[in-house]
């Protein structure tokens, strides 16, 4: 189990480093980055939907997941396609999307500061304003659209920025409480194993 933790915190972690530098790169180069990012949402859908259709292609049994296969690859191909040839119309989705995702992360930052609070950590309240503030940031990219294509994409690399600094920051603080909490124990432990030493040994 403790294995299996130290896991899920070092994917967090690389994860919030990831959309850190990913924020920094938008604010750095905003439609550079915009154009490439659109580009590589159409090609891999693109390239999902002529995979479907090549596996249809080659098991044509009549079935009712196969005839779905196809119309899933058509559908994504088209889609992929129309990305492709008017990326800017897509900057407009994009930025919802984004925002979904930073939402995901506020409500786990959220679940995190819960997690010190249990622990009793003096730090949880930060942690749960943190996770606030990124949840706020993703429901504005959510629920507002912008129209100039560069503030679209410094304002969600400021939300990535944002989102993968509070994230390493919240992470830490969980690893220290847990090995704050793991000393704890072995502490008490030993003490208990001490005292029953003592009780155990025969007297003079």
């Amino acid at each position: 189990m403790n294995s299996f933790f130290k896991s899920i915190k070092t994917n967090s972690l690389v994860n919030a480093v990831i959309y850190a530098v990913l924020g920094l790169v938008l604010i750095l180069w905003p439609v550079t980055s915009a154009s490439m990012l659109c580009l590589a949402l159409g090609a891999v859908l693109l390239i999902c939907g002529v995979i479907d259709v090549i596996l249809f292609l080659s098991h044509r049994d009549g079935s009712l997941y196969s005839g779905g296969m196809l119309v899933l690859g058509i559908i994504l191909a088209a889609l992929g396609v129309w990305i492709i040839a008017s990326p800017q119309l897509v900057a407009v989705l994009v930025p919802r999307v984004i925002g979904i995702l930073i939402c995901i992360h506020g409500a786990g930052d959220l679940g995190d500061a819960v997690t010190l609070h249990q622990a009793n950590h003096p730090r949880w309240t930060a942690a749960l304003i943190l996770g606030l503030v990124t949840l706020a940031l993703g429901a504005v990219l959510v629920f507002y659209s912008f129209t100039v294509l560069s503030t679209i994409v410094r304002i969600i690399g400021f939300f990535l920025l944002y989102d993968g600094v509070s994230d390493i920051w919240i992470t830490g603080q969980v690893n220290k409480s847990v090995k704050q909490a793991a000393k704890d124990a072995e502490a008490q432990t030993n003490a208990v194993d001490a005292d029953f030493t003592d009780e155990s040994k025969p007297k003079e």
